[in-house]
């Protein structure tokens, strides 16, 4: 999750000017410096209560090695067992309830550096992604010429193709902005 944020803050920092990155990636640095603070103290809250737990389940295995027999340690391990599984049972609604109250929390702090980030985006004109194309299409087809109206779909129908096909055989990344009447292309067929 953290690297997913990682990720959208590097991405945006190439569409926006160096000193609302430096704000946004900041805020984005201290959102996880606390989230990662808070996942160690759960996980020591954690160890405690395994540790309380084995003490516990240490403290029925002696009552039943002293007195097996007994109705009274019989009745004293079934409400050891009764506290131990009603602690247990408070304390994983109080860690869920921990847990998320805290990712809600981090939710609103990451809803909020996104819309900084858009903000600060908003006016500058973003960079196309990169568009990666592939050498997997048949290597026969036909040449076509592109007239009105055509699409990339239109045309890998009623030329038993396919539009990925078309797209990396051309490299044609945006269709609507790279296909134009009068273009030649070439239409992989099978």
């Amino acid at each position: 999750m953290i690297k997913r944020f990682t990720f959208i803050a590097f991405f945006m920092s190439a569409a926006f000017s160096a000193p609302a990155q430096s704000v946004a990636i900041a805020d984005l640095q201290q959102d996880t410096d606390i989230l990662k603070r808070q996942v160690g103290q759960l996980q020591l809250e954690v160890e405690q209560l395994r540790r309380d737990n084995e003490a516990l389940s240490r403290q029925i295995k002696a009552i039943q090695g002293a007195s097996a027999g007994s109705d009274v340690v019989r009745t004293q391990i079934s409400s050891v067992r009764a506290e131990v599984s009603a602690q247990n049972d408070a304390l994983k609604r109080e860690i869920i309830a921990v847990v998320k109250k805290d990712m809600e929390a981090m939710a609103a702090q990451t809803n909020a550096a996104m819309a900084k980030l858009a903000k600060a985006i908003g006016g500058v004109p973003q960079a196309p992604m990169p568009t990666s194309f592939s050498d997997n299409y048949p290597k026969t087809g036909i040449t076509y010429t592109v007239k009105s109206g055509d699409s990339i779909s239109k045309i890998a129908r009623l030329n038993n193709s396919k539009i990925k096909w078309i797209q990396d055989a051309n490299r044609i990344a945006d269709p609507s902005r790279d296909l134009h009447v009068g273009d030649e292309i070439f239409v992989p067929q099978q």
